[in-house]
């Protein structure tokens, strides 16, 4: 999963990102380790030679949105495109050195940029449609040009209404012509607030409404105080908690991101446990036992004969995998099994 961070200038988006990547961060790129208890125990239990937690990558490589009705510059595009989720940035803390807008109004800076890259796909997709006019193909009902043209059309109003691609109704077969082009309004979006020290534990209500808002149209955001997220970050790990608590804070800025991310995308995590390697893997939501196989092998995918399931709740219960096979917790399913979050899954397959 690659997330790649996204604003305006003076945003604080380099200090979140350091912040997210909890000190670790190193150059423009880093991977972070997705915390989770479920997995720490396993490995606990297991003990295995090996233990391979699930990862999001934070990308800091996106030049600063210029605003203003400036195109995107080539790096920024080509930044953006390779990312699987955009993290925007917003600034709701008073800069005067900042040089996009010298007020701080951070609804107004959200929506600004989600319109600038919406018009930016509205471009995309009128240049297009001008082309399609002129191709022969297109006069064909079932070629894949007619009904590139039928989509394109189809969006065109929407985007021209500032409809992001992802807050449109799009069927599976729209979203695989979509992805051809890589609109960055069809990516699913994060929005962070980075709020000023005062306003870390409590955001103003206006900035708590808009996340809920946001949360509801499938962009999950919260609030943050980037250059204090930075200081914690860089705290060992058994002083933060307490650190945490006399700022009232329940939790740092990089458990925020990754709920965030895996909420935004749709994500959930099985596990395998072997004594050689004991590994956590991101799955899509609803996705079925083949898919997972896939995710861990297209090999193990291939030759797939049947999932032997332990929910995680029932390994936690009984204290390992061999006490919860002995205690008849373990269910043999098929490819159709729709895997839920928390699973430890071991395919049995033709070798």
């Amino acid at each position: 999963m690659r997330v790649g961070l996204i604003g305006y200038p003076v945003t604080g988006k380099s200090t979140l990102y350091r912040a997210a990547a909890r000190g670790l961060a190193k150059g423009e790129v880093t991977a972070v380790v997705v915390p989770d208890a479920r997995f720490d125990a396993i490995v606990a239990q297991v003990r295995p030679k090996k233990a391979t937690p699930a990862t999001v990558i934070l990308c800091d490589d996106l030049e600063s949105v210029q605003g203003s009705g400036k195109a995107f510059s080539p790096r920024l595009l080509e930044s953006a495109r390779k990312a699987d989720l955009l993290l925007h940035v917003v600034r709701a803390f008073d800069n005067p050195v900042a040089p996009y807008h010298t007020s701080v109004a951070p609804l107004r800076d959200q929506e600004s940029l989600d319109v600038e890259l919406v018009l930016n796909d509205l471009q995309i997709v009128e240049n297009r449609l001008e082309r399609l006019h002129k191709s022969m193909a297109v006069r064909s009902p079932g070629s894949p040009e007619y009904a590139e043209k039928a989509l394109f059309e189809r969006i065109q109003s929407p985007l021209g209404s500032g409809t992001a691609l992802r807050a449109q109704e799009l069927s599976e077969d729209d979203w695989t012509i979509v992805r051809n082009y890589q609109f960055l309004s069809g990516k699913p979006m994060v929005v962070a607030f980075n709020v000023p020290e005062a306003e870390a534990a409590s955001p103003s209500a206006e900035l708590v409404a808009r996340c809920e808002a946001l949360r509801k149209i499938g962009a999950p955001a919260f609030c943050a105080c980037a250059t204090l997220e930075e200081e914690i970050a860089m705290l060992d790990a058994a002083d933060q908690p307490e650190f945490l608590a006399s700022l009232g804070l329940s939790e740092p800025a990089s458990a925020k991101v990754i709920r965030a991310v895996y909420d935004a995308l749709g994500l959930i995590t099985f596990f395998t446990a072997g004594d050689n390697e004991t590994r956590a893997w991101p799955l899509r939501r609803g996705s079925r036992a083949l898919k997972a196989a896939g995710t861990v092998h297209t090999d193990i995918a291939r030759g797939f004969i049947r999932a032997e399931v332990v929910h995680y709740a029932d390994y936690a219960a009984c204290g390992s995998l061999d006490a919860a096979y002995s205690a008849g917790k373990m269910s043999l399913e098929g490819k159709e099994y729709v895997v839920r979050d928390g699973d430890l899954l071991h395919i049995r397959n033709k070798s």
